[in-house]
């Protein structure tokens, strides 16, 4: 049950690092066409904190899917 848990926590963190990623790029921190005084941080534009859950989500699910061990039923 632990491997399944690690896909499922795996594909979710994979898919909001997708998103998360999307959006940065698309926000004022990284676009270089703005006036530079307005420039915001990673964490002033308010995606830090669901990046660090993206990261920290997706490293859950890939221990659990590359550390359990299941048994094998006969």
């Amino acid at each position: 049950m632990s491997k399944v848990i690690g896909g499922i926590f795996t594909i979710i963190g994979f898919i909001m690092l997708a998103v998360v990623t999307m959006l940065y790029m698309n926000s004022s921190a990284y676009l270089e066409y703005n006036d530079p005084a307005k420039h915001l941080s990673f964490f002033e534009t308010g995606y830090g904190p669901s990046a660090v859950i993206t990261f920290l989500l997706l490293s859950i699910g890939l221990t659990f899917l590359f550390v359990s061990k299941e048994p094998r039923i006969n």
